[in-house]
């Protein structure tokens, strides 16, 4: 009897060591893809808000708004407010040209139904390289196109009879003047007239030898 029920045991817990592996595999198969499941599962969330430049609320408009590699994204309106569904885990992107790239991450645990925000965008200016624009290949070429350019007969014609001296003199003394000019003429003729007034003495040269021997005499008057 005591052998049986010992060769009983030694086939119940080798039993038991062959089937505890096989139950443990069960029970991770049947687990796993709840907790796939769980982690795969994003909520749908309603990104609204305001791109403003900088520290000014001055609003940016034709920012775009989108979520990289899908096709979840919109851009700013005139106002600079925009409104787009995402998911939660979600990195947005906020682009705009003259402007830096700004990321916005979605938590993956936000229980809210919206999410709401005020996006300050920073200013990066785009230098473009100088470029000259040259129509001769070379410096040499445009000097020998200027030198052999030739003018009309009758624009040289022209330009030398407006440059002669006796010309401009004739025009310098016959061209009336504008308001400008006879403004400019006044005032320097009020101007010489103080000079003249400080220049004369106002004490009569008559009366400067009585104001002499008035003084050596000692009169008051």
């Amino acid at each position: 009897m005591n052998s049986f029920l010992l060769k009983y045991n030694l086939s119940f817990k080798s039993l038991k060591q062959a089937i505890a592996p096989v139950v443990v595999l069960l029970l991770l198969c049947m687990a796993l893809p709840n907790q796939v499941a769980a982690q795969g599962k994003q909520r749908v969330v309603q990104l609204s808000g305001f791109v403003a430049t900088g520290d000014s609320l001055y609003g940016v408009a034709g920012v775009s708004v989108y979520v990289p590699g899908t096709s979840r994204g919109t851009q700013t309106n005139q106002y600079g407010f925009f409104s787009v569904p995402v998911l939660t885990g979600d990195s947005v992107l906020f682009s705009a040209l003259g402007y830096k790239k700004q990321y916005l991450i979605i938590p993956e645990k936000y229980s809210s139904q919206s999410y709401s925000i005020i996006m300050q965008m920073q200013e990066d200016p785009t230098e473009l390289p100088l470029v000259d624009v040259f129509p001769w290949p070379t410096e040499r070429d445009f000097k020998e196109a200027v030198v052999n350019v030739k003018l009309p007969d009758e624009g040289r014609a022209m330009a030398t009879r407006n440059l002669d001296p006796e010309r401009l003199e004739e025009l310098f003394k016959n061209t009336p003047m504008d308001g400008a000019s006879n403004f400019r003429f006044w005032n320097q003729q009020q101007l010489q007239q103080q000079q003249n007034r400080v220049m004369y003495p106002t004490i009569s040269p008559f009366a400067i030898p009585a104001l002499i021997n008035s003084i050596f005499k000692g009169s008051d008057k």
